[in-house]
């Protein structure tokens, strides 16, 4: 399954590489606009204003570009429609990620510094408690947005669908979020545009489509299933929808 995954995530992101671009260019361009404007001011609430801006702009961008890249996932393409569609549908769930995103800072600024202050066994034990919670809650909510604009539930079914997600498979969970980490990590080379965050918000959906496929299986046996998952079975359709992709296909994608 991770191999399809993988294959399925670079070929979309080949297959949709201005989408992709254009979301990173307006990425760059929200972080641009928090750091210009918290720099050219002194005032303190002008800097509180313009963290606000990177942190609840970057949420509303991440919502709106992982609802237009849910229909990547269902094997179909980004277009202008899908883009207006995603920034009226991403309102909501890009505010409340901003909101938890927030909490998720101040609790790792504020709390760790107070539990290391503590020391000895209760302060490190306490800090290093919210550190892997904190930790757990990022893994958790890369299926946040992604099942937002699956599934469409309100914000306590989403987080409980994120967290049975991430807690059916943590290894995959963190493998998802170094992928992301690796995407970011070479975008300088194609300033900033390629593959960038938005891959990862692709890698995202096309993770959260893959992994329900499990959930479902699992409630369909009544949660009574026992063996190794049968992902052959489970992806066929996919496999067949995605069909087969060689290094021709990417250079000649006419040709297919």
């Amino acid at each position: 399954m991770f191999r399809f995954f993988l294959s399925r995530s670079f070929h979309d992101l080949w297959d949709n590489m201005m989408a992709v671009a254009c979301f990173n260019g307006a990425a760059l361009a929200i972080t641009a606009a928090g750091i210009t404007l918290a720099t050219r001011f002194e005032s303190i609430s002008v800097r509180i204003l313009s963290i606000a801006l990177i942190v609840f702009g970057a949420a509303y961008w991440c919502a709106v570009a992982s609802f237009a890249f849910s229909e990547v996932a269902d094997f179909k393409s980004v277009k202008l429609e899908t883009v207006r569609r995603a920034l009226a549908k991403a309102l909501v769930p890009g505010m409340q990620l901003g909101a938890m995103l927030t909490l998720a800072i101040t609790s790792a600024a504020t709390g760790l510094r107070f539990y290391s202050a503590l020391g000895g066994f209760i302060g490190a034990f306490a800090a290093s408690l919210l550190f892997w919670l904190l930790a757990s809650l990022c893994l958790m909510l890369q299926y946040y947005l992604p099942a937002k604009a699956g599934g469409g539930g309100g914000f306590i079914e989403t987080m409980k669908l994120s967290f049975l997600l991430f807690i059916d498979a943590p290894l995959f969970a963190v493998a998802l979020f170094l992928y992301g980490v690796v995407c970011i990590a070479l975008s300088p080379m194609v300033a900033f545009l390629l593959p960038g965050p938005a891959a990862a918000l692709l890698a995202g959906c096309e993770a959260y489509r893959l992994r329900m496929h499990r959930l479902r299986w699992l409630k369909a046996s009544g949660g009574t299933a026992t063996g190794p998952t049968p992902w052959k079975e489970l992806l066929a359709q996919d496999r067949e929808e995605f069909g087969e992709r060689k290094l021709k296909d990417l250079l000649f994608p006419w040709r297919r």
